[in-house]
């Protein structure tokens, strides 16, 4: 079985508009959270605010930094949430590692390919702006 999403349309602060490939899931600790997240293909990690993770109370195994736009880099705490993702009555729950920026309060929550794009097969579909999901046997990797 397979679904997709729709890209969604972004303003930017230009007035511009542009369709991103966001999709939704929840991220479940103490908190239960419906979120949407960037799906981002050309980031290893998956990436959410300190604010976010500290109202799931994520628990922190290490430290490290990661480097943005302009190689600067930022310190970051390393964790691992769970999240549940699919539509209707497709809906897989799975552990994946993730990083949360120390200092830096307005990051967007991206979803990185470490722990996530192993899960499904993935088509993005520029031309008709989707995203297709199609899972795949998991690889019963730690994180």
């Amino acid at each position: 079985m397979s679904f997709s999403f729709k890209y969604k349309p972004i303003t930017l602060k230009t007035g511009k508009i542009i369709h991103r490939p966001i999709i939704p899931l929840t991220i479940e600790g103490m908190e239960k959270m419906d979120i949407l997240a960037v799906l981002d293909s050309g980031s290893d990690m998956t990436i959410i605010p300190k604010e976010m993770a500290e109202r799931i109370d994520i628990r922190y195994i290490g430290e490290n930094e990661i480097y943005g736009i302009g190689r600067i880099p930022i310190k970051t705490r390393e964790g691992k949430i769970h999240i549940t993702f699919g539509k209707g009555r497709e809906n897989y729950s799975f552990d994946i590692p993730v990083l949360v920026p120390v200092d830096k309060e307005d990051v967007p929550i991206i979803i990185g390919r470490i722990g996530f794009f192993n899960q499904f097969k993935i088509i993005f579909s520029e031309s008709e702006k989707k995203i297709e999901f199609k899972k795949v046997e998991s690889l019963n990797i730690a994180y």
